[in-house]
């Protein structure tokens, strides 16, 4: 696992207890690094947060891989709709540090707010 600085994983925990409370419907968050180690894991405990992350991390490189070769740049986020609820994944860079952020919610959250929760909290782990 690559080597986590102590304030990334502060910052990690309060981003997920943030969204957490924030994004109704939300039923867990889970911060990893992007090569797949889980950081923080808050809300529903059904969700395994290091297979979740290892999962994730290879959704982020197979989305970063169809992204560059369709010509879309670099891709910020991911959505897994299924029939119960999502799963949204943002690829964040917080200073040196490339980090997913899993927000996994009931079928009501409403999909707009969590982008603009997650884009929130990236622009403000980088202002910290």
């Amino acid at each position: 696992m690559s080597s986590v600085p102590t304030f990334l994983s502060q910052q990690a925990r309060q981003v997920a207890q943030s969204l957490l409370t924030a994004i109704e419907g939300t039923r867990a968050v889970v911060v990893a690094t992007a090569d797949g180690f889980d950081l923080v894991q808050v809300g529903y405990s059904g969700v395994e947060a290091s297979r979740l992350a290892a999962m994730v991390s290879s959704f982020a490189a197979l989305g970063d891989a169809a992204s560059r070769e369709s010509g879309l740049g670099t891709p910020r986020c991911l959505v897994i709709d299924s029939t119960d609820g999502r799963l949204m994944v943002r690829c964040m860079q917080v200073r040196d540090h490339a980090i997913i952020v899993v927000v996994v919610t009931d079928k009501t959250a409403l999909l707009g707010l969590v982008w603009n929760h997650l884009a929130a909290a990236e622009k403000a782990m980088n202002a910290e």
